[in-house]
């Protein structure tokens, strides 16, 4: 009775361990645990890496390799593609909805032992994550500039995807004549990449231009900027001018316009 309480054991013993999730999280799972992945916005992507190789349980209780990973019970409208056949990592794609609604979302994902070919068996845990349109915080700096003729106006324009995982965001100008372009970002999770729009104007003008971001994940995640360009050719505009582009000017005058651009600061 004893040695078959000891066998009953050890078989127990041998199917109770973690496996571990690399990517996005790092955490050890047992079967039936929540992992918290934390925020995305509608439409975006996740990305499931799971290290397949355990080193306890299996047939002679010193571990194995699991053979693939697969999302279940995924919410309606969502997409996912289960991993490779033997792939390292094992990798799991989950894709909201572009229209998901606002809110709190689960998804199991089972890593098999494909026919339980080294007594692993199969684990089951559940990704939980939040589901907001706040993902994106868009900023163009500085939203009015004025310059002299043929000196550059640049608009720095920086993007923070707050999400928990990457996207990519599609980046437009309208408005201003010859100046109108599309650019394409990619920004990693948590975290910002800023670029630069740029204005040459070589006539008196005042210039108006809307900048637009939208995710190309959902176009629920999305923003825009007016920004406004002024064109004057007085004294004072070529003076501060000079704080974006050196004006073509004799070398030995170059030291007295620097001093002219900084000075320039201190006028409206």
């Amino acid at each position: 009775m004893l040695r078959r309480l000891f066998v009953v054991s050890l078989i127990l013993l041998s199917l109770t361990f973690s496996i571990a999730i690399v990517s996005p999280v790092n955490a050890d799972v047992d079967e039936s645990d929540i992992i918290d992945l934390g925020i995305i916005g509608p439409g975006q992507t996740i990305y499931v890496q799971i290290d397949p190789i355990v080193s306890s349980g299996g047939t002679h209780g010193i571990g194995g390799t699991y053979d693939m990973a697969v999302a279940e019970n995924l919410p309606e409208g969502w997409e996912s593609s289960e991993s490779k056949l033997y792939q390292n990592p094992l990798q799991v794609t989950i894709t909201a909805d572009p229209d998901t609604p606002e809110g709190n979302y689960s998804v199991r994902i089972n890593v098999i032992d494909e026919f339980n070919g080294e007594n692993l068996g199969n684990v089951s845990f559940i990704l939980r994550v939040q589901v907001t349109w706040d993902v994106l915080d868009f900023e163009v700096t500085p939203i009015s500039q004025t310059v002299g003729p043929g000196q550059p106006a640049v608009f720095d324009i920086t993007i923070k995807n707050k999400a928990s995982t990457s996207d990519a965001f599609q980046v437009s100008a309208e408005g201003a004549r010859r100046w109108e372009f599309t650019k394409p970002v990619f920004v990693p999770a948590k975290s910002s990449r800023t670029i630069s729009y740029e204005i040459v104007g070589t006539e008196e003008e005042n210039y108006a231009a809307t900048i637009k971001i939208v995710s190309l994940a959902s176009s629920n995640i999305a923003d825009e900027e007016n920004v406004t360009l002024s064109i004057e050719s007085n004294l004072l505009g070529d003076y501060k001018a000079t704080n974006n582009g050196a004006i073509v000017f004799p070398i030995f005058e170059l030291p007295i316009y620097s001093l002219a651009g900084l000075l320039s600061n201190f006028f409206g």
